[in-house]
C-alpha cells in the first residue's frame, strides 16, 4: 500500500509498504480522507514540538474510512462500517495519510459515523473532540465573555461551541481568510497585525478581562494575552502545542487566582459532537479549505504550514 511518511524537516514522502496484518482485536480500514492537524504540521517542519518524535513517522490520525477486515475478536464492527478515531500511529506502524490504517483495540478507540455525514465532516470530528473536550473544563456559560486566541481548526470549532452556549467571544488571530471565517460565524474579531488585542479586550470588559480565555495559537505572546487579559478569578484553556520554548511566571497564575486547564483527549463526547454537527449547531464545511490525493502529500503539507491561505487542509488516498 502507499503511506506518507514524514523523514524530516519539510521532507515527506510516498513509500509503498506491506499492508499491516489485523490481529484478533484489530480492524483495517480504508482511508477516505485525513487532515492535516497542526501537530503534524509541526513534525514537518522540525519545531521544538515536532522533534519529540521519532522519523520517519506517520501521524496522520483526523480521518474517516471504511472497514475492510475485522480481527476474530472484535465485536462492535463489520466490514463495511463507516468509521473514525481509534488511531494510534505510535504502535501500529502508520497513521493515516494512507490507503489504509490498522486501528489497534477497535472495540475500545473506533466510533461509527452516521451514514448521513460525508468522510470529509467526519475527519473533522476529532478536532471538533479536541474543542470540545477543551470546553468542558473551563465550561463558558451564558452571558459570558470568551477570549480566543488562534482561529485555526480547533479555535473555530471552539467558537462555534462558545457560542452555542450564549457566550459573548473575541476572536484574536492574524490571517485575514481565519478572521473572515470567525466573523462569519458571529464572532467579534480582532486582527492582532493591526489592532491591540489589549485595548480591545479592557474596553470591552470595562477593565475587568474576560471570564474565560482559550490559547489556541501556540506563540508566547498568545500566551501572554491569555494570562493578562483573564479576570482575577477567571479561567484558561490551553490548548496548543508550541513551536519553540516558552515561559510564564507562576505568579500570574496564584496571584489572580485563575483556573488553568490543558487539553483533553479521547471519544467521551463522541455523541455530543455528531448531535453537534446533525443539528447544525457546529458548521465543519467551511473549514475545508483545501484537499489532496495522497500523491500529493507535500504539496498538502506545504499548503496547510501557510496559515494565511489555509484552514483545515484534507488528504484524499
Amino acid at each position: 500500500m502507499k503511506t506518507a511518511m514524514i523523514y524530516g524537516y519539510r521532507d515527506v514522502r510516498i513509500d509503498e509498504v506491506e499492508v499491516p496484518r489485523v490481529g484478533p482485536e484489530d480492524v483495517l480500514v480504508r482511508v477516505r480522507a485525513c487532515g492535516i492537524c497542526g501537530s503534524d504540521v509541526h513534525r514537518f517542519l522540525g519545531t521544538a514540538y515536532g522533534r519529540r518524535f521519532r522519523y520517519p513517522l506517520n501521524s496522520g490520525h483526523e480521518y474517516s474510512g471504511d472497514i475492510v477486515k475485522v480481527g476474530e475478536k472484535v465485536r462492535r464492527f463489520k466490514v463495511g462500517d463507516r468509521v473514525t478515531l481509534g488511531v494510534d500511529w505510535i504502535r501500529g506502524g502508520y497513521g493515516a495519510f494512507a490507503e489504509y490504517v490498522l486501528i489497534l483495540k477497535a472495540d475500545e478507540r473506533l466510533c461509527k459515523i452516521p451514514e448521513n455525514m460525508s468522510y470529509e465532516e467526519a475527519a473533522l470530528i476529532e478536532p471538533l473532540l479536541v474543542a470540545l473536550n477543551s470546553f468542558f473544563k473551563p465550561q463558558p456559560k451564558l452571558d459570558e465573555k470568551v477570549l480566543i486566541v488562534g482561529a485555526g481548526p480547533i479555535g473555530l470549532c471552539l467558537l462555534q461551541i462558545c457560542l452555542d452556549a450564549g457566550s459573548q467571544v473575541v476572536v484574536s488571530e492574524i490571517s485575514s481568510r481565519r478572521l473572515e471565517l470567525a466573523s462569519c460565524f458571529g464572532a467579534i474579531t480582532v486582527n492582532a497585525l493591526e489592532e491591540k488585542l489589549d485595548e480591545y479586550v479592557k474596553s470591552w470588559t470595562n477593565g475587568e478581562g474576560v471570564d474565560v480565555a482559550f490559547e489556541c495559537a501556540g506563540v508566547q505572546e498568545a500566551l501572554n494575552q491569555v494570562f493578562s487579559l483573564t479576570r482575577h478569578g477567571g479561567r484558561i484553556g490551553l490548548i496548543a502545542h508550541y513551536g519553540q520554548s516558552v515561559t510564564l511566571d507562576p505568579e500570574v497564575i496564584v496571584g489572580n487566582s485563575l483556573d488553568v486547564y490543558g487539553p483533553e483527549y479521547g471519544t467521551k463526547f463522541f455523541n455530543d459532537a455528531v448531535k453537534l454537527i446533525n443539528e447544525k449547531r457546529v458548521n465543519l464545511k467551511p473549514l475545508i479549505s483545501h484537499e489532496f490525493p495522497l500523491e500529493e502529500i507535500r504539496k498538502a503539507f506545504e499548503t496547510a504550514s501557510n496559515t494565511e491561505v489555509s484552514v483545515k487542509v484534507l488528504v484524499k488516498p
